[in-house]
């Protein structure tokens, strides 16, 4: 009897173990507002601090790609997403210059939405009853922390800003069911390298004077979005996120929005109000009635030394 309650309770303490480091990981993604906001008043054009976002993280990661043999095709997915995402960021980075940083956080949490979308159309896995509640009360939250009624004179800013959930929930599948295979760092890698990728083209469009901040005190802004706001939260995801499954990754990873209201208001000084609390929780309500039980399927097994070499993988 006892061997079988711990069995039991193993499982759902690595699950609950997973969801608060997702929430953490959020947390540093949230830093993202505040890299938005100040460097382009450093005069660098968004697609080169999407560059310098991931450019670090790749070149650091470089080595521990992999390039061959069954993890070459989930490394190929990584790249894909990283591109995607990269789009998306270059779209919330222009949001932000004309909307604030809350309210380009109400657009950027329909990425649940977006997630479960793409999770059943591309990958099959269903968010269940308690997946769409959980989803329906994030987008709630976002709405009642931060009231849209600015938008309308900002409807350009508004299609940039969906660019963004719509990639990030796109990134979300790719991580979770494909990337589980991949060592952490061999997928962070992969992410980081697709979205250096995807944003060179725009890069080499750029004025000299657009690519690094006009003073190099700002160098050091740099390396701290890179390393806070990309390498570090996206090794906790795909860390995770494959163990837990795409809508519960997303809904867990809502988490970034009250930060979001933190960095607002410690950084640029915009109001906390009672609203803002309703909204976190609100998210916390999301994040408690999330079910944690993805399908057990090989892409979210971890990739085994024999697998990395050709042969049968374990069972």
């Amino acid at each position: 009897m006892s061997s079988t309650s711990e069995t039991t309770t193993a499982p759902a303490a690595r699950e609950v173990g997973g969801v608060f480091a997702i929430v953490c990981g959020a947390a540093l993604f949230g830093t993202t507002a505040y890299f938005a906001r100040v460097l382009p008043e450093t005069g660098m054009a968004a697609p080169a601090i999407t560059f310098f976002r991931f450019a670090l993280t790749a070149l650091v990661l470089s080595p521990f790609l992999v390039l061959r043999g069954p993890g070459l095709r989930a490394t190929l997915w990584g790249i894909v997403g990283g591109a995607t995402i990269a789009l998306g960021w270059i779209g919330y980075v222009v949001a932000v210059r004309t909307l604030p940083v809350a309210e380009a956080g109400v657009l950027f949490m329909t990425y649940p939405l977006f997630a479960m979308g793409f999770a059943a159309i591309l990958f099959g896995e269903r968010p269940g009853a308690r997946g769409a509640v959980a989803a329906a009360l994030i987008v709630v939250a976002a709405l009642v922390g931060t009231p849209i009624v600015s938008f309308g004179v900002a409807l350009g800013a508004v299609l940039f800003g969906l660019t963004t959930p719509a990639a990030y929930g796109f990134l979300l599948n790719v991580i979770a069911h494909r990337l589980g295979t991949l060592p952490p760092l061999a997928a962070t890698g992969s992410v980081s390298l697709g979205a250096v990728i995807g944003v060179t083209p725009l890069m080499l469009q750029l004025e000299p004077s657009e690519i690094l901040p006009a003073e190099p005190s700002a160098l050091g802004l740099l390396a701290a979005m890179s390393l806070f706001s990309a390498f570090m939260p996206q090794l906790i995801y795909v860390t995770f996120a494959p163990r837990l499954g795409a809508v519960t990754t997303a809904i867990a990873g809502s988490a970034e929005l009250p930060s979001m209201f933190l960095i607002g208001w410690l950084a640029f000084g915009e109001p906390l109000t009672l609203a803002h609390a309703a909204a976190a929780s609100l998210i916390m309500i999301a994040i408690a009635i999330t079910p944690q039980n993805p399908p057990a399927t090989r892409m979210h097994a971890p990739l085994h030394d024999e697998d990395a070499q050709g042969g049968a993988p374990r069972s």
